[in-house]
């Protein structure tokens, strides 16, 4: 449980602080330092800090539940709970993936004539964060709900 738990505090975590700290801050520096360039290095960095925790926690999850009890435990209210938890789950994977693999925000943009870059996908992208952030704490809301069940 404490590694599910780890995985969960750092992939939370990093995003929080993606959204409401990095984002904000490099966006509002002076254009001669490239902002652009700066979240797109700390965003491919995440990126592996992301996936090595969804695999943490699908891993340490499923040993979880093989290991809660038997299956009355499932088959109860209790039970219930936990699929929508892993609706959420997979759906947030899911989102994860065509935020980092389809629309691919940190890829190294191309500079247009004149050494400035050119708009990309950020807003779709951002938005996208922000959903996946938003869901991420619905999980975090049920996983505690199932805790006191």
């Amino acid at each position: 449980m404490w590694i599910h738990l780890l995985a969960v505090v750092t992939w939370l975590g990093g995003q929080i602080f993606l959204v409401l700290v990095a984002r904000p801050v490099l966006q509002d520096l002076p254009s001669t330092m490239d902002p652009p360039d700066s979240l797109r290095r700390l965003g491919r960095r995440f990126r592996t800090v992301t996936w090595v925790s969804i695999i943490t926690l699908v891993m340490t999850g499923a040993f979880n539940i093989l290991n809660e009890g038997g299956s009355a435990r499932i088959e109860s209210a209790w039970g219930g709970v936990l699929m929508l938890k892993l609706f959420l789950v997979a759906l947030v994977v899911g989102l994860t993936l065509v935020h980092d693999f389809i629309l691919d925000p940190y890829a190294a943009a191309p500079r247009a004539a004149g050494g400035t870059r050119p708009a990309s996908k950020s807003g779709a992208a951002r938005g996208l964060q922000i959903a996946i952030l938003l869901l991420s704490l619905s999980i975090l809301l049920v996983a505690a709900y199932l805790a006191r069940m």
